[in-house]
């Protein structure tokens, strides 16, 4: 009596309510991962901008754009690897993929309930249609081969001189 009755043209707010409870999850998480990802571009601006007023006045003369970009590239390359190699990047990564899995979860149940509700296919259905015909065509294969091999294998025995 708590829950009340369920028709079976109403919506399943539950569905609802997770699907909306993942999206935000994936926006948090994917907050964190940006805070993340973007901390070696703060510490490879700051280490090149230390590197350019390190430069004294006879190397900036020789200093040209080509040597700016290694350099820059260097210093960007190594915080990268380092902040890609840390434990922090690679639970925030794990976190986000992990959210985004459960996010694709409640999509394809609230997809399917209300392919079921609209009487449309769902996407298991499409799937399980693609699956048989696959089969269908391995089969088929299967069998165009077999007979083409017992066509040719008759024709060989015919045509070799003292057999058959």
């Amino acid at each position: 009596m708590v829950e009340g009755p369920r028709l079976a043209d109403m919506w399943n707010l539950d569905q609802v309510y997770a699907l909306m409870a993942a999206w935000m999850d994936v926006g948090e998480r994917m907050a964190a991962y940006h805070a993340i990802a973007s901390v070696p571009w703060s510490k490879a601006y700051e280490r090149y901008s230390a590197t350019l007023a390190d430069t004294k006045e006879e190397d900036a003369k020789d200093f040209g754009w080509r040597k700016a970009f290694n350099k820059w590239r260097y210093i960007a390359n190594e915080e990268m690897i380092s902040n890609l190699r840390s434990k922090d990047f690679l639970t925030a990564q794990r976190e986000l993929l992990l959210a985004a899995l459960d996010l694709r979860t409640c999509q394809q149940q609230m997809t399917d309930s209300v392919a079921k509700l609209l009487g449309v296919p769902s996407q298991h259905d499409f799937d399980e249609l693609t699956r048989q015909f696959t089969e269908l065509r391995r089969e088929l294969r299967a069998s165009i081969r077999a007979q083409r091999d017992e066509v040719e294998g008759a024709r060989g025995f015919a045509t070799q001189p003292g057999k058959g």
